[in-house]
């Protein structure tokens, strides 16, 4: 059932409303993460406990030096908690797609949407990150590419080291060459935008899923935009208001909350937003809590 963008957010929103369980799969990601993150701390500890056990009184040249002798131990350790954490998030991100279509489609979720759909969809969505991860990294060599004839490393260094005697020109090639990259990566979260709904609604493959998204981007561009600005528009929310505690002491405390909030609310209202504006543009059938049935 085709809808609106307005319909969109305001549907999105009393679904998600209704469906606050939603954010378990987000909460079980940053728990689960955090878990590993703190393995990987305790295995390169187990590695040099030397450096380590009376860090105090331990010179820094020494602390480098038990780095680099285990260099290769601790890259290996990196490399498996990289892979392990966006394989969870894969999983985690998989069920809560799950649940968000659930949500838009019938009206209610469940934890058991969530085993069922990561499970299912937990290797697709592991595979589109690490393509992602690559089509960012090319996208930014390429950009970068065009702007490397007219920008040498030495004509940085002198910025940083005379920045008295800068070069007005060269300020505006490294601007533009800036903006250039950010505009690209902009552009590509909005094409990669719902690839997760793609994979999980229509069953695809990482491939099938990533064109899909693509596709969806070009015949629905306006759509995507607006939503992506709404989106981001919400998460430098806190971060603006944030701004105002500067100087407070309570610095911390409101980046805390602003975590926990991205957590409980941003991260699953934003899931429902993406998956029912997929779910809307590609015909599937959409629960509507204003009148109580599936259309």
């Amino acid at each position: 059932m085709y809808e609106e963008i307005g319909s969109v957010i305001g549907r999105g929103f009393s679904t998600w409303k209704n469906n606050l369980i939603i954010c378990v799969p987000f909460m079980l990601d940053v728990i689960a993460v955090g878990l590993l993150f703190i393995l990987l701390f305790v295995s390169i500890l187990g590695t040099m406990p030397e450096a380590f056990m009376n860090i105090e009184d331990v010179p820094p040249e020494e602390i480098m030096q038990a780095f680099d002798q285990n260099g290769i131990t601790i890259g290996v350790y990196v490399v498996l908690f990289f892979v392990l954490a966006l394989l969870v998030s894969a999983f985690f991100t998989a069920g809560a797609t799950g649940m968000a279509r659930s949500a838009n489609a019938t009206g209610f979720s469940s934890l058991g949407e969530m085993w069922e759909a990561g499970k299912r969809y937990c290797i697709r969505l592991f595979s589109v990150s690490l393509l992602s991860l690559i089509i960012y990294a090319l996208c930014v060599l390429v950009v970068s590419a065009l702007f490397v004839p007219f920008i040498s490393l030495e004509a940085l260094s002198s910025i940083a080291q005379s920045p008295e005697q800068i070069d007005p020109g060269l300020v505006a090639l490294v601007i533009a060459w800036v903006l250039a990259i950010c505009l690209i990566l902009i552009v590509i979260s909005m094409a990669l935008a719902v690839v997760s709904p793609a994979i999980v609604v229509d069953s695809l493959s990482a491939i099938s899923g990533i064109r899909a998204s693509m596709r969806f981007f070009r015949e629905n561009i306006f759509d995507v935009f607006l939503l992506w600005l709404v989106t981001v528009g919400l998460s430098m929310a806190f971060s603006i208001i944030g701004m105002l505690f500067e100087g407070t002491g309570l610095e911390g405390l409101w980046s805390t909350a602003g975590g926990i909030f991205s957590v409980l609310v941003i991260a699953p209202l934003t899931t429902i937003w993406w998956t029912r504006l997929y779910m809307s543009r590609t015909g599937k059938d959409l629960h509507r809590y204003d009148r109580g049935y599936t259309a």
